[in-house]
């Protein structure tokens, strides 16, 4: 993916940082929005994937910790970098431990918050491609009949060890529909196995939330 289909929040209510650090960035070419607060970021704001957020600690209004708590309350997941100009370790372990990346103290050196927006928009970029994964899954799931679905419970109940007879005994039907059911559910969930069936479902989560 290029750097500029990435995107780097910059949040500090000091002109001169945010001005140097998204310069940083722009010569990488990220795509690069600054907000002098986090207020401002949150009126603003539309989700845009991958993306992180460099983020001060202490602004006026809302600080950096508490829109890290109302990011977490919207449910509007995000890769944060804290930068500081006041060591604070019970603060910075406070934020790790909700999600952060990283919590860097002022002056830092811009290479090291360069390879952590670079580690940051990675993992969005991987849990991006877990959620438009899912998708496709769950559109698959769709378009399957109610009796495949039927047949598809059965299958990864049983994975590789229940066979088409079994599966036509416990719903009544003759061995070929099940067969016929088991070549359609698998063109549609485009799974070269049993086993790519269950590894589908547990991409979900459990099974039973899938179904």
């Amino acid at each position: 993916m290029k750097a500029s289909e990435n995107v780097v929040y910059v949040i500090d209510d000091d002109l001169a940082v945010r001005k140097a650090l998204s310069k940083s960035l722009i010569i990488l070419g990220y795509s690069v929005q600054s907000y002098e607060s986090a207020e401002i970021f949150l009126e603003s704001f539309v989700p845009a994937r991958p993306s992180c957020l460099v983020l001060d600690v202490r602004m006026p209004g809302m600080s950096g910790m508490e829109l890290q708590k109302e990011l977490i309350a919207r449910q509007i997941p995000m890769r944060i970098i804290f930068i500081s100009g006041h060591g604070d370790i019970p603060m910075s372990v406070n934020a790790i431990k909700l999600g952060a990346i990283d919590f860097l103290e002022k002056p830092y050196q811009v290479e090291q918050l360069l390879t952590l927006v670079a580690e940051a928009l990675e993992l969005d970029s991987i849990a991006l491609s877990k959620d438009r994964k899912y998708e496709l899954i769950r559109a698959s799931y769709d378009r399957l009949t109610a009796r495949e679905i039927e047949v598809m419970e059965l299958l990864v109940a049983g994975a590789a060890n229940t066979s088409n007879k079994i599966i036509a005994k416990k719903l009544e039907i003759s061995h070929r529909t099940v067969d016929d059911h088991r070549t359609s559910i698998m063109a549609k969930m485009q799974a070269k196995s049993i086993t790519d069936l269950v590894i589908m479902s547990n991409i979900c989560g459990d099974y039973g939330n899938l179904l």
